[in-house]
């Protein structure tokens, strides 16, 4: 089983813990490959870094998974191979809105928490999107 298969059936989880470890992993995975690939031929830099970043400070909310082992990023897929990030990226934001959707008594500032992390998760979609040079939608 892939990296990405994994964690996409984490994300669909009904344990809280479990999703919540998966969309810290997702945004590390962001992390890793856009620092990978900031630099390549092709790409927008800036996007790449924005990206990154977004993903960055989602991780920042979230807290540190309990349970687990560590995901590293396979191998950089190149500029053509972002799609299935963008999907996981995706994924997750749904994945933490569907946290706030069922959580019976979620915290103010626990609401406040996954709903910054759902928009930043979006935001690294986005801008993993237009990677490559010329590519704006």
């Amino acid at each position: 089983m892939t990296t990405l298969t994994a964690l996409d059936e984490r994300l669909d989880s009904e344990e809280t813990a479990v999703v919540l470890a998966a969309v810290w992993d997702v945004f590390g995975l962001t992390v890793e490959l856009c620092d990978r690939i900031a630099f390549d031929e092709g790409v927008d830099e800036f996007q790449a870094l924005l990206a990154g970043q977004k993903a960055d400070a989602g991780r920042d909310l979230l807290p540190l998974p309990e349970l687990g082992e560590p995901v590293t990023a396979p191998s950089a897929p190149g500029t053509t191979g972002l799609e299935p990030y963008v999907r996981m990226l995706t994924h997750a934001g749904e994945s933490l809105e569907r946290l706030l959707a069922t959580a019976d008594s979620v915290g103010e500032g626990a609401e406040r928490v996954l709903s910054e992390a759902v928009e930043l998760a979006r935001g690294a979609a986005v801008a993993l999107t237009r990677v490559r040079s010329g590519d704006v939608k």
